[in-house]
């Protein structure tokens, strides 16, 4: 397995929850959502960066990318990116508590 440790961004912008995302050459990107204690997902197969997620507006989903070779076999994934909850910052700042 291929170690795949490029960071993946994730942004809110006004069509959904928009995914970017290396792809090396060779490998093919799925892309998997989890809506709170949901299971895990494969919303895309053969995904391109950015990838559009729309169907997820108004939750707080998780993702990850899967790598497969060429073959189809497994070769690595991106670390999990989550959303903030809405009703949180994405840094809270816990002086203006009081």
């Amino acid at each position: 397995m291929l170690p795949f440790t490029a960071l993946t961004a994730l942004y809110l912008v006004p069509a959904g929850h928009r995914l970017d995302f290396p792809t090396p050459p060779g490998y093919y990107a799925d892309v998997y959502r989890q809506l709170g204690a949901q299971t895990w997902e494969c919303i895309a197969h053969h995904a391109c960066s950015p990838f559009l997620d729309r169907t997820a507006l108004g939750s707080n989903p998780s993702y990850y990318v899967q790598y497969r070779d060429k073959l189809g076999a497994l070769a690595g994934r991106t670390a999990l990116v989550r959303t903030a909850p809405e009703a949180l910052p994405s840094n809270p700042c816990w002086l203006r508590l009081s």
